[in-house]
């Protein structure tokens, strides 16, 4: 995997906590130099060993030794270039996917027939569109294996029956994640106490205060700025207001589980990450659209004995359904069907080929226009510095003249 960051940083030191005392013992292979080591330092602590940038020989021992290769998947172009440009050994490949596919980035189909099993994060990505016609045959290499836990509790929290509220969101301000009219959202909310509380990169924060200040409202968002210490900073809150963007990534959403674990109770757009998760008026509020969010706030507001009862369903579903455990149990069973298999060579560069660009592309969702005006999910992208974007590409190989030519004909767009 490129690196042991943010969501899948969490998700493997989870993982890997819930195998201990098993016969299945994980090692990592990283492609880049951590930028944050607080889950690689995680891992290593539980008795795993991390290989970051190792030489030809060390990989060709680490894949000839494993029993299963594991393949963290995401559209990164680190994982690209190492598995197109080296002549791996043979392996049993089980492939875990960290993104949705709905939009861009979206799922390989050709990876799927590469892989023993290729396991989707959340049953969400079913839906994607390149997904509904699969083969049968690849159909069955398909699985499910959250790789969101939340917090184990003690007991379920106890709300107090007050009706001014705590509420927040944590996570990222990027424009391809978060949704777009956050803030016209908020401002839409009479009630004059009304505040959200932010957690998250600073990276954006201009861009919120200057909404916040175009509409008049000043106060209606404070900046916390970047926690190591999410338990304490969720479990400050009553609702979570989680509103992304419609064409968003995202896929196991493991900062909502962590807050609804708490018993904070989430409000949700109608996306299929959000809905596979929150049902509608029993582990939270779905809304999709300006009019529906207010009434979602002051419904929570004005009904205390059914928010008292609707947080501990959310404590409720999430350790029953979200926790290490159910985590370990799924993802042993793949491992215990694999194992039996042959091994066998995995010839990635002549699925994806050797050009950056086409490995760019093989996660486009419109592959003939990929700086579309109509897709939603494409332009979103193109705010992301990483996450598999034009211009993580583009970092990384900033000489190849096709990706050139794409960056340049969204410039010239936008």
């Amino acid at each position: 995997m490129p690196h042991l960051g943010g969501g899948v940083g969490k998700s493997l030191s989870s993982l890997v906590l819930s195998f201990m005392g098993t016969d299945y013992h994980h090692s990592f292979l990283l492609l880049e130099q951590p930028n944050k080591r607080h889950f690689i330092d995680k891992i290593i602590d539980l008795g795993c060993k991390a290989y970051v940038q190792p030489d030809d020989e060390t990989i060709s021992k680490l894949i000839s030794n494993a029993d299963i290769v594991q393949l963290e998947w995401w559209n990164h172009p680190a994982t690209f270039q190492f598995l197109c440009t080296n002549n791996l050994p043979k392996m049993r490949l089980i492939v875990w996917c960290h993104v949705s596919g709905i939009y861009t980035p979206i799922t390989p189909k050709k990876l799927i027939r590469l892989s023993k099993y290729f396991l989707f994060t959340s049953e969400c990505s079913f839906k994607a569109d390149n997904m509904i016609n699969l083969d049968e045959e690849d159909k069955l290499r398909l699985g499910v294996v959250s790789s969101g836990t939340g917090f184990k509790l003690e007991k379920i929290r106890e709300h107090e029956l007050q009706s001014q509220l705590s509420y927040g969101y944590m996570g990222s301000l990027n424009p391809s994640k978060i949704h777009p009219k956050f803030i016209d959202y908020l401002s839409e909310v009479s009630t004059s106490e009304f505040k959200v509380s932010i957690w998250g990169d600073d990276f954006y924060k201009d861009m919120l205060i200057y909404q916040c200040e175009a509409l008049g409202h000043h106060d209606l968002i404070e900046f916390k700025g970047y926690t190591n210490d999410p338990v304490t900073a969720l479990a400050s809150l009553d609702v979570f207001v989680y509103l992304l963007n419609s064409t968003h990534y995202g896929t196991a959403e493991n900062v909502l589980l962590e807050a609804m674990s708490l018993g904070v109770i989430p409000i949700v757009m109608n996306n299929q990450a959000e809905i596979a998760i929150v049902e509608h008026g029993k582990t939270g509020l779905v809304v999709s659209n300006q009019k529906e969010f207010v009434e979602a706030i002051h419904w929570l507001e004005n009904n205390p004995d059914e928010r008292k009862l609707m947080s501990g369903n959310v404590s409720k579903k999430i350790a029953e359904q979200y926790s290490p455990e159910v985590m370990f149990q799924s993802m042993r069973s793949y491992y215990d069907k694999s194992i039996s298999s042959l091994k066998t060579s995995i010839d990635f560069k002549s699925i994806f080929g050797d050009d950056q660009y086409d490995w760019y592309m093989a996660c486009q969702k419109e592959t003939k226009a990929a700086c579309s005006e109509t897709d939603d999910s494409v332009r979103n992208n193109w705010y992301e510095e990483s996450k598999g974007s034009l211009k993580h590409y583009l970092s990384y190989f900033p000489d190849n003249i096709r990706l050139n030519k794409i960056s340049n004909d969204m410039n010239n767009k936008s």
